[in-house]
């Protein structure tokens, strides 16, 4: 089981956002982290002023551990008593309604940002897995660069859909449904969406250019091969290229895409073939 109590701490101490920038794949995560931890913060201002006899901590905390659980009795409980399950399972039997439907949306918010700072530490241990340790001495910039250099885009993705299904029960259950902080993690969804949409549309764009540039290497091996001089492969290429770009989308081979249909110039040929050592 995940232990919430580091993150849950922080925020209730306004630390999160500063426990947070500390990870090196922070930037690539900012706008989602800024959503949820905008969401933590407006769940504290609303319990805290509560008299509520148990510890705040402790409520959110067994509420966090149990979210699940009172997720699905509150999804199938007619009479919509969100606020009764989570006086049972986190033994806070005094608070108030909106009090306990804060610490459900807090749970939930919590468990969204936990799916990402689980993505970012992973990804950053995997970035040194063939070191000792990570380097101690590199400037931050450049440290944050590496990291990002190993990110799999198929992982984020994932880590974006865990982000999106623990929202998605505070935008699902009736008696959230006109709770003022509805609309944070609702927002917050939609931000997640379009940054999977941009980060898939970014793979596409990738294979598309993968495929053209292995077009390019298997039309500068034909030259060669068939004895071409070396120094005229290069602006034959060049030329071959900017004939396949140019002719009707009918006529056209499967790589040339919209993202591909723009012709490379001489040098961008040139280093494509030298980095596949055709040259």
């Amino acid at each position: 089981m995940t232990d919430y109590q580091p993150i849950l701490q922080s925020a209730l101490t306004a630390g999160l956002i500063r426990y947070l920038s500390a990870q090196p794949l922070y930037e690539l995560c900012n706008e989602q982290l800024t959503d949820v931890c905008d969401l933590i913060n407006q769940c504290c201002l609303r319990i805290q002023p509560g008299d509520i006899n148990s510890d705040l901590s402790s409520m959110c905390i067994k509420t966090t551990m149990h979210e699940e659980t009172i997720f699905q009795y509150a999804s199938t409980d007619n009479r919509a008593r969100l606020a009764h399950w989570v006086r049972q399972y986190s033994n806070c039997h005094s608070a108030s309604e909106r009090d306990a439907h804060a610490a459900y949306i807090m749970a939930c918010a919590v468990k969204a940002l936990e799916a990402l700072a689980d993505w970012m530490r992973a990804t950053d241990q995997k970035a040194w897995s063939h070191f000792a340790e990570p380097p101690s001495d590199w400037p931050w910039d450049l440290y944050c660069q590496v990291v990002e250099m190993q990110v799999d885009p198929n992982e984020r993705i994932q880590a974006l859909d865990q982000f999106v299904l623990y929202l998605e029960p505070i935008t699902s259950l009736p008696c959230l449904i006109n709770d003022e902080l509805t609309p944070l993690a609702d927002e917050a969804i939609e931000n997640a969406i379009r940054i999977k949409g941009g980060v898939t549309s970014g793979m596409e764009r990738n294979k598309d250019i993968v495929a053209r540039n292995a077009a390019i290497v298997r039309q500068g091996r034909h030259y060669l091969a068939s004895g071409m001089p070396e120094r005229n492969i290069a602006t034959a290429v060049h030329a071959w290229l900017k004939r396949e770009v140019a002719k009707p989308p009918k006529q056209r081979l499967d790589w040339v895409t919209l993202e591909t249909e723009k012709a490379l110039s001489r040098k961008s040929i040139d280093a494509i073939l030298k980095r596949n050592f055709v040259l």
